[in-house]
């Protein structure tokens, strides 16, 4: 195989596979469409949660003011959240709701959000 073709092979893979990841991200987030969203605000910031808890999971991010400034590039101050920071907020939202529950999988979404599965006892 040229070097040409080869190339051409590896850059298809990561298409396709970039492809797929979004697929499933887009999945996620088409999961919490019609449900409510709150504002909840903790030491790290103004975060936007939508919450399934009939599911044990939910979908949280920075409120949009933060994200929007995270598109103007390097010139903004912005450092995402961390998937850690992220759950510390879901976390402390539980507590917030007289919930005690535990953070556990995550999975990315779109938009520095992420989905979070947790358990309650």
């Amino acid at each position: 195989m040229s070097k040409t073709r080869s190339w051409t092979a590896v850059a298809a893979c990561l298409c396709v596979s970039g492809c797929a990841g979004y697929t499933e991200q887009a999945a996620i987030s088409n999961d919490y469409m019609g449900l409510p969203v709150v504002s909840y605000t903790d030491s790290s910031g103004i975060w936007r949660i939508s919450d399934r808890p009939d599911e044990g999971r939910m979908k949280i991010g920075p409120n949009l003011s933060r994200t929007i400034a995270a598109s103007f590039g390097p010139e903004v101050t912005f450092v995402p959240p961390s998937r850690r920071e992220t759950a510390v907020a879901a976390e402390r939202w539980l507590a917030s709701t007289g919930r005690r529950c535990v953070v556990g999988a995550a999975s990315p979404v779109v938009n520095q959000q992420w989905e979070f599965q947790y358990s309650c006892g």
